[in-house]
């Protein structure tokens, strides 16, 4: 009878062991499973994107995608307790450079270049693991320059509006991204949408 109560008492001590971690284990990952994962603070993320060309003129036709590099510093983390989705929300702070060059319909020795300048901020949060949602606003200037002979003088122009994305990471790492925008100004100079790829450091 000793030894069997000695053995029961060893069985529930390592059920209880068990059960503890299992609980810990959820615990954790109930709080961490939020945007903490994706956007830790003080993270830093890239994205490399090619999008619709934004410039919409009879008299130029686009010779490629609009491609763009941005960079966003995360500022804040884990700004409050969401429930289910665990400690979450984040806010970053950012640049954007995107590059798209159009020509003449009529003549293709001539052309302009955009090379379009953002500051960019957004807020972000997790509603599934290593899906990271984010929305902000945008401003910044679009600066356009003739190519081959053209008779157009450089031109710059702001550009401001807001955005919305979705980055899924495969990895630690790596992932997918995709953006929708709307320049608010009267040209209409950010792309509608945009997809590539995203880089978490």
């Amino acid at each position: 009878f000793f030894k069997k109560r000695m053995s029961d008492d060893c069985y529930m001590k390592k059920l209880i062991i068990a059960v503890l971690a299992a609980l810990s284990f959820f615990n954790a990952n109930a709080f961490t499973s939020g945007i903490q994962d994706v956007q830790p603070k003080g993270g830093f993320n890239l994205g490399l994107q090619f999008g619709l060309p934004p410039a919409d003129d009879n008299h130029i036709d686009a010779t490629m995608p609009m491609v763009s590099l941005d960079g966003n510093w995360t500022v804040a983390s884990g700004l409050f307790n969401a429930g289910k989705f665990g400690r979450n929300g984040a806010i970053d702070l950012g640049f954007y450079y995107g590059m798209c060059h159009y020509r003449e319909s009529a003549n293709h020795d001539n052309g302009v270049l955009q090379n379009c300048l953002l500051f960019r901020s957004a807020f972000h949060f997790e509603f599934v693991p290593k899906l990271d949602v984010y929305g902000g606003l945008f401003m910044g200037t679009n600066i356009w320059s003739p190519t081959g002979d053209a008779d157009w003088d450089t031109d710059t122009k702001f550009c401001g509006g807001p955005f919305i994305g979705c980055k899924y990471y495969l990895t630690q790492h790596f992932g997918f991204k995709a953006e929708f925008g709307e320049d608010m100004s009267s040209d209409h100079n950010y792309p509608n949408a945009a997809f590539g790829f995203a880089f978490k450091f």
